[in-house]
């Protein structure tokens, strides 16, 4: 049994993870900025992006092994405010490398955005070698986060490794963000609400089910270290794509529902089309993708009904 600690613990992604953690019988630690929901049988310790201080309380905490998912901002919430985008998410995430590396320096698998890193496909499905050309805020920091991991795995032999995760889905998604075009239409159609899409619908994007994206996360931190150079990078996702407009038809018919859908200008970062090709995750760790789409888009519309009607 090994203990690890995730930042954003209680997000939707890092609740996923830890129960994945603790399944294979891992002892997790929740670093977040409240209890929240938890119980007390789950352990946490205060951390906040915002205060580097709070990093020691990780530290101290003495995981063999970190999971930084801890981001403040959305793609929209990022274009709405670059300065906060980068002073938050930046700042805390060069306190938990300049910490680790100093005092304890164990795995980090650090989740970036193998949606918005890339910018237009040169080629699809999109291989880690891609060139990164963000279009985004939110991309643009993203690039900036890995290449700090680069130099910190350059200059301090701290050994960062990099998940791209393209677009996790599922029912315990929260809407509040308003980030996750599947889980969040799903929402929509069970309950008879309209479904806005920017653009036409024809904009192309990899979803993955939200436990193979944990299992993914996982089999990059059990990796061994790499003495390879540069940082050890992942794209995780399904290797698929499917249309917007092909995501709110099939998520119509799992809820037996015609989707109410209208359309609104499209967003100058939003990019035509993102699959990602996940060969190197495959060959590396023996990882793959169990779900396929349409089958957990059913169970997540099954799942939304029982809980919301």
């Amino acid at each position: 049994m090994a203990r690890f600690a995730i930042t954003g613990g209680t997000g939707f992604v890092g609740s996923v993870l830890a129960a994945e953690l603790r399944l294979l019988g891992h002892e997790v630690i929740l670093a977040t900025r409240g209890r929240h929901m938890l119980t007390d049988a789950q352990h946490w310790v205060e951390y906040d992006l915002q205060d580097a201080a709070t990093i020691t309380n990780v530290i101290e905490a003495k995981p063999d092994g970190i999971f930084h998912l801890a981001w403040s901002t959305t793609p929209g919430s990022a274009e709405n405010d670059p300065s906060a985008d980068a002073k938050t998410n930046l700042g805390g995430l060069l306190a938990i490398f300049q910490q680790i590396s100093k005092t304890m320096p164990v795995p980090i698998v650090f989740v970036s955005s193998g949606g918005t890193v890339y910018g237009k496909a040169k080629t699809l499905p999109i291989p880690e070698d891609h060139p990164l050309e963000p279009l985004s805020i939110y991309g643009i920091t993203k690039v900036a986060a890995e290449q700090y991991a680069a130099n910190f795995r350059a200059l301090h032999g701290l050994d960062v490794r990099v998940a791209r995760l393209s677009n996790p889905f599922g029912a315990s998604q929260s809407p509040a963000k308003l980030q996750g075009a599947a889980s969040i239409f799903a929402r929509h159609v069970v309950l008879g609400e309209p479904v806005t899409i920017w653009g036409d619908g024809s904009v192309v994007r990899d979803y993955i089910d939200i436990r193979d994206a944990a299992q993914a996360l996982v089999a990059i931190m059990m990796k061994e270290p790499s003495q390879r150079e540069g940082v050890p990078t992942y794209n995780v996702g399904s290797g698929e794509g499917v249309s917007l407009n092909e995501l709110v038809k099939m998520i119509g018919v799992a809820a037996d529902r015609t989707p109410n859908v209208s359309y609104v200008k499209g967003r100058s970062f939003d990019i035509p089309a993102n699959i990602l090709n996940i060969t190197k995750l495959n060959e590396d760790t023996g990882w793959a993708p169990k779900a396929a789409l349409e089958p957990a888009v059913n169970q997540m519309v099954a799942t939304l009904k029982r809980n919301l009607t």
